[in-house]
């Protein structure tokens, strides 16, 4: 059973989830959860697709982690997607300036 409901979107990086769920808790500074609620919450809404490469970060498999080891696994793919994310924008051609070499 989960503390809150805040499931991934379909199309959403998990690093955007995560932040969401930061933002969230953050918004209760004076209630807080403890960490292994909050591995509970990610782990039952995260997406279909996000599962299988947080388990393949995991060589002994996620439930072999304590709680936290999950949260760095979390934190360290969040971290890895919005690099990576970061990385293809800075490297997409910026649009063409055109001047006007008769003026």
């Amino acid at each position: 059973m989960t503390i809150v409901h805040l499931p991934q979107f379909e199309h959403e990086t998990f690093w955007q989830y995560l932040s969401r769920l930061n933002d969230y808790r953050a918004q209760y500074v004076y209630f807080t959860y403890e960490k292994w609620k909050i591995c509970n919450v990610v782990l039952d809404e995260i997406t279909q697709k996000t599962r299988p490469t947080l388990e393949s970060m995991c060589y002994c498999g996620m439930c072999s982690l304590d709680i936290d080891n999950m949260w760095d696994l979390f934190e360290s793919l969040a971290w890895y997607q919005w690099h990576q994310e970061n990385a293809s924008e800075s490297f997409m051609c910026p649009s063409p300036t055109f001047y006007d070499l008769h003026a």
